[in-house]
């Protein structure tokens, strides 16, 4: 089939001219010129060689270091006890603008409605509470360094609920029979941060015909079943009074900056099996259930005034919060009666 070119004519715009003379002059060039651009032969694919590139042995007798790996080694090391490592992911989800505002508004709601459960500034809250959580945290860890004592949950339930205890007390146990040592170090006093407070409202033990209606993470009120539903604003300030004279129970989120050593040995040898530091970790602490007619605050044996009774831990790096389908609520909170 023959190429018949476009004439260029007077009518057509510059550009298209140009356009077409190109392709004009690259289709007829002379027949001399087109053989010998055909007779090349054309470009080959370059051979492939014939040691290729060697791939790595994963079954060889020399395996790679262990830091490769460490963050899987480290788990494997520590099994089911319940500490969460540097070098594992939170459990708790990364927040949102949106959560980071919320908890900011629900913290200065939260801190007023403590202090006037407290009796600000008879017990000077957070500036106090922020002294005690310091000194209750330092000696948590030195519980769970014993072996005898870390062992017998009753005995970590004086410093936290029944659902750490528990599993704070069969992972020591387990730690035991493979005749391995846990071992806490603290360097320096831990520097307390309240980050937020939860309140729940309502008599305890829970009556029967009785519903928890939470508002948001701040408020949660225990109410009769008829009262769940509001059908006014002068109602809803009625039923949440009565849950008030109820009584309260409130949890206090901290967080704590230390340098914190976690160290697992063998009992035997003292063999070091896994050394893991942290400086930064999350503890939430608990009342006890307390009505407004309770006393809060007394005299202290130097006859200063302190709180009636102890904070307790209620979670560590929200290890019952990621366990809540599964955990008791009763073993959540823990209410205990005064001693």
């Amino acid at each position: 089939m023959s190429f018949i070119p476009r004439i260029c004519t007077g009518g057509q715009r510059a550009g298209s001219c140009r356009i077409a003379h190109r392709t004009c002059s690259r289709f007829l060039q002379p027949d001399a010129c087109r053989r010998a651009a055909s007779s090349q032969p054309p470009e080959r694919a370059p051979p492939i060689p014939s040691n290729p590139i060697p791939t790595l042995n994963t079954s060889s007798a020399f395996p790679l270091p262990s830091l490769f790996n460490a963050g899987a080694s480290a788990s494997a090391e520590l099994g089911d006890y319940p500490w969460l490592l540097s070098t594992s992911p939170p459990r708790r989800s990364k927040p949102s603008l949106w959560t980071v505002l919320r908890d900011k508004y629900f913290l200065a709601i939260g801190t007023a409605r403590a202090r006037k459960h407290l009796q600000h500034p008879t017990y000077d809250f957070p500036t106090q509470f922020c002294t005690d959580a310091s000194v209750i945290a330092q000696n948590l860890f030195a519980l769970l360094s014993d072996p005898q004592r870390a062992s017998d949950s009753e005995v970590l339930r004086k410093r936290m609920v029944k659902a750490l205890a528990d599993r704070f007390a069969a992972a020591q146990r387990s730690v035991t029979e493979k005749g391995q040592c846990v071992t806490f170090h603290v360097r320096g006093i831990p520097k307390v941060t309240v980050t937020g407070t939860h309140f729940t409202y309502g008599p305890y033990p829970v009556p029967a015909g009785y519903v928890c209606q939470k508002w948001w993470s701040l408020i949660e009120l225990v109410v009769p079943e008829e009262d769940q539903v509001f059908t006014s604003h002068v109602r809803q300030k009625e039923v949440m009074q009565r849950a008030m004279d109820d009584g309260v129970i409130f949890k206090i989120d901290v967080r704590v900056d230390v340098d914190l050593d976690f160290v697992l040995t063998e009992a035997d040898t003292g063999k070091v099996l896994l050394r893991d530091t942290r400086r930064k970790m999350d503890l939430q602490f608990i009342t006890p259930h307390f009505t407004p007619e309770d006393e809060v605050v007394e005299l202290g044996d130097g006859g200063e005034r302190a709180l009636a009774w102890q904070w307790r831990v209620s979670d560590v790096d929200w290890i019952v919060e990621s366990l809540i389908s599964t955990v008791n609520r009763t073993d959540q909170i823990d209410w205990q009666p005064k001693n």
